[in-house]
């Protein structure tokens, strides 16, 4: 089979010649190989069954910090300096309903920090509910060209999947835009407040999706990771408010025949079920304690005949910090609780990282090829 025709035949929950091998690698790539592109993967991966994830192309002002911001009824002040290690970033958005600033301190990349390090606001832009108007108004318009999914199709062959990411309306965008701390508390104090800032950028989540499936994707990549338990949001606030904005990404997403894959990286057992039923048809990446709570077996048990299972393998105490004894073991037992009629792509918690040793690399495809063959 190839990689293409394992992961369809496993989302159909159909035995396909072995387990679909799909881990995380970007930062890893990044790190060791200063590039994570596609064309990169293909080559130093031979064995993955790649489900690529690329941007849907719209520029996010929230987060990015660029020389130059397109658009065209702001005047944008932006001072960029140094402070010992950091970046410091200083902006201010004129819009004509307001001005909105913030600060952001950007550690650099590698050395203690990691190949990807989060950045660290210290002033957010969004303070009080007057701001949300001019909010509006620093939000690019959503991207209507896909053109560049041809060029990844030509690469990627028969070898895997394209996934187009879209983020909840927390993730990067009003998780960004405001202190999520800030945001908890406005769930009690200002309901109005909260709904009115998650509501314009789940719409705009829900317009991005649209775009990139009428642009041709297959696959929505769903980031809801600043949704997750893990984040400290409670299981009853999570049905409450997350769950119907899910059901309208999947059900946009089915509308156009194509696939859902629900990424959070955190806590997921008390969420996994409510999350499955919205239809979801992937849900990763099911972290193993001690980082997350998934336990791989109950799941299988209670979603694995309603979802695809996706990851597990534990990026930094198995495969970065452990044995390829370790590795080993954890990938064979995975196989075995999992594989059993299809449903299920072995992967890992998160993207493997700088320093993982080659030997517990190899280990793990090692062990994948083996132990993920169907009878």
């Amino acid at each position: 089979m190839t990689g293409r025709e394992r992961i369809l035949t496993t989302l159909r929950h159909e035995e396909p010649d072995r387990v679909p091998i799909s881990p995380r690698v970007g930062a890893w790539l990044a790190a060791e190989c200063g590039d994570s592109s596609l064309a990169m993967e293909l080559e130093k991966l031979p064995d993955m069954d790649s489900m690529f994830i690329v941007d849907e192309g719209t520029p996010n002002y929230v987060n990015t910090y660029p020389e130059e911001y397109h658009l065209p009824e702001v005047r944008v002040e932006q001072r960029k300096y140094q402070d010992g290690n950091y970046t410091v970033v200083e902006r201010s958005f004129h819009t004509p309903v307001g001005v909105l600033s913030d600060r952001t301190k950007i550690p650099p990349s590698g050395r203690e920090y990691g190949v990807t390090p989060n950045p660290i606001k210290t002033e957010h832009l969004v303070k009080r509910p007057e701001d949300l108007d001019a909010l509006r108004y620093i939000l690019h318009k959503v991207n209507t060209n896909f053109d560049f999914l041809e060029d990844y199709r030509r690469q990627i062959e028969d070898r895997g999947v394209l996934m187009v990411c879209v983020r909840s309306a927390l993730d990067h965008n009003a998780g960004d835009a405001r202190d999520m701390q800030d945001l908890m508390m406005d769930y009690f104090d200002d309901r109005q407040f909260f709904d009115d800032l998650l509501g314009i950028f789940h719409q705009r989540s829900l317009d991005q999706i649209k775009a990139a499936l009428e642009g041709g994707a297959e696959f929505i990549f769903g980031s809801w990771y600043f949704n997750s338990l893990s984040s400290g949001w409670s299981p009853a606030l999570f049905e409450e408010v997350f769950l119907p904005q899910i059901r309208e990404h999947v059900a946009m997403t089915h509308s156009y025949g194509a696939y859902y894959d629900y990424y959070d990286d955190g806590k997921l057992r008390r969420s996994m079920e409510m999350i499955v039923d919205t239809g979801v048809d992937v849900l990763e990446t099911c972290t193993p304690p001690p980082v997350g709570d998934f336990d791989l077996a109950e799941a299988k048990q209670k979603i694995g005949h309603k979802t695809t299972l996706k990851g597990y393998v534990d990026l930094l105490y198995v495969v970065k910090h452990g044995t390829p004894e370790l590795v080993e073991k954890t990938v064979r037992e995975a196989m075995e609780i999992a594989r059993p009629g299809g449903g299920f792509i072995i992967g890992s918690s998160d993207s493997f990282r700088e320093g993982t040793p080659s030997d517990n690399l190899l280990a793990y495809f090692e062990a994948c090829r083996k132990y993920g063959v169907y009878d």
